[in-house]
């Protein structure tokens, strides 16, 4: 709830909150479940981010790192400026990536303690996340329909778009687009849901009157907001994978409404027209409502200075979160008035920072990310967790999706919520939901009264259905 109160976690007071927030987290983590639900895989990639930022900060002899890649340059201006060469990291600017390594404390706290919940847990987390998506897409709808000052609380941003509490449009895109493929699962999964057995599309449309009806209409009208949101960010790579998270969530979601595909082949039929519809109608939005900056015009010229400079350090790269401050050596002239915080492309600046160790881990993480879809996607009837699993994983897709041409993970905000997906992506399916609590149920029946059916009522009617109750007027 922190996370993005305050300019999406960026200032420094309010990543060390962050930092603190974590470090309690892990605590409460590890003491509620000694042993956590984590493979070994996972267990070692966590690790690993970890492990990664201290490497850059062993002490090694001078001599050493000055014959390294990319290092020939500081140790020159170091001789220059008449500093003595003594024992030296392999980061360029150690004080940077020691900041790098408070800050890979945060996912990994999330994503421990998402781990650490029961199915109860999860699905009150899972409001959580809601209310505070809702609440920044009402504020950017707010902002740009309002035009106030006021509306964002201090900011100057570059157009008169939806930011929510972010400084970067985007990155607002990038929470609705992360959050929006839960919400299109949790309706799917709730339309007609426990209405399997009413075989008249009367009584099935009469559903919707009901208090699990109800609830599917709520989940809708979430999805609509974020959708509307998204479009007023105008951002054109929000407004593009949004597209595509309807679309995924179609494809994933048609053939199991209300869990077994209850509307049978006429649902289906209707869901992927509502569905390709919906893509159908955001096209011209894209156009329309988009606009480009500065910034985008520029980014494939960013990319390749980025490129040189992954170049120059590697195989090592100059040190995690050091590339604002060493970018400044490889920007081209035609950028030269303004200063480049972030080459726009996560993966850029992971290998521009870690060199072949941030090539592995990405490697790595992406193999974990594919290999859970082999245990998520199944041909059995899906519980509840399951419908939200497969939302998380497309969340999770988008906005790696995203990362090519943005920086979202890089926003501690965006890397929450990026964690929180992963941990509910990566939960074990026998967690908890709707299987298992049917099981108990069933335990806890007398089996005498199941297999004895119920005797007819004395006083029914002939050609009246037992489940209908008797007119008193007729007696």
């Amino acid at each position: 709830m922190f996370a993005p109160l305050f300019r999406s976690g960026q200032p420094a007071l309010a990543q060390l909150v962050l930092q603190l927030l974590a470090v309690a987290l892990l605590g409460l983590s590890l003491r509620a479940r000694q042993n956590l639900p984590v493979s070994r895989p996972e267990m070692v990639a966590a690790i690993s981010l970890l492990l990664m930022p201290l490497v850059f900060l062993i002490p090694l002899p001078s001599g050493l790192v000055d014959w390294l890649p990319g290092r020939d340059i500081y140790a020159s201006i170091q001789a220059q400026l008449g500093i003595e060469a003594g024992v030296r990291r392999l980061s360029v600017l150690p004080h940077e990536t020691e900041s790098a390594w408070l800050l890979a404390l945060i996912p990994i706290a999330v994503f421990f303690g998402v781990r650490s919940l029961d199915f109860r847990g999860l699905r009150r987390l899972l409001w959580v996340l809601f209310a505070i998506a809702a609440g920044q897409a009402i504020l950017g709808l707010m902002q740009y329909g309002g035009q106030s000052d006021l509306l964002y609380l201090g900011m100057e941003p570059a157009y008169r778009t939806a930011v929510g509490t972010y400084t970067n449009r985007n990155h607002l895109a990038g929470l609705l687009v992360m959050v929006l493929p839960i919400a299109l699962a949790l309706l799917i999964y709730s339309v007609g849901r426990h209405g399997h057995r009413q075989t008249q599309w009367r009584k099935r449309m009469a559903f919707f009157g009901t208090l699990r009806g109800h609830t599917a209409i709520g989940y809708g009208a979430l999805a609509l907001l974020f959708i509307t949101a998204i479009v007023f960010t105008r951002s054109r790579a929000g407004i593009a994978l949004a597209m595509l998270g309807i679309l995924l969530a179609t494809l994933a979601y048609s053939r199991r409404i209300g869990g077994n595909n209850v509307y049978g082949l006429v649902g289906t039929v209707v869901a992927i027209a509502i569905g390709v519809g919906l893509v159908i109608g955001l096209a011209p939005v894209l156009d329309r409502f988009s606009v480009s900056d500065t910034v985008e015009n520029a980014r494939w010229t960013v990319f390749s200075a980025t490129l040189t400079g992954i170049g120059h350090f590697f195989p090592l790269g100059s040190g995690p979160g050091t590339y604002p401050e060493v970018f400044n050596a490889f920007q081209p002239l035609e950028l030269g008035r303004w200063f480049v915080n972030r080459a726009h492309n996560d993966y850029l600046e992971w290998l521009f920072d870690g060199g072949a160790f941030a090539a592995v881990l990405i490697l790595f993480l992406l193999g974990l990310y594919l290999r859970q879809w082999t245990k998520v996607w199944t041909s059995e009837a899906w519980s509840q967790l399951r419908f939200i699993q497969v939302g998380a994983g497309i969340g999770i897709l988008l906005i790696l999706g995203h990362s090519l041409v943005d920086y979202n993970l890089h926003t501690p905000a965006n890397i929450v919520y990026a964690a929180l997906l992963a941990g509910i992506f990566f939960a074990d399916s026998a967690l908890g939901g709707e299987a298992t609590g049917a099981r108990r149920r069933t335990r806890g029946r007398s089996p005498a009264r199941q297999d004895v059916p119920r005797p007819a009522s004395p006083t029914a009617a002939p050609g009246v259905p037992p489940e209908q109750i008797r007119n008193p007027f007729l007696d």
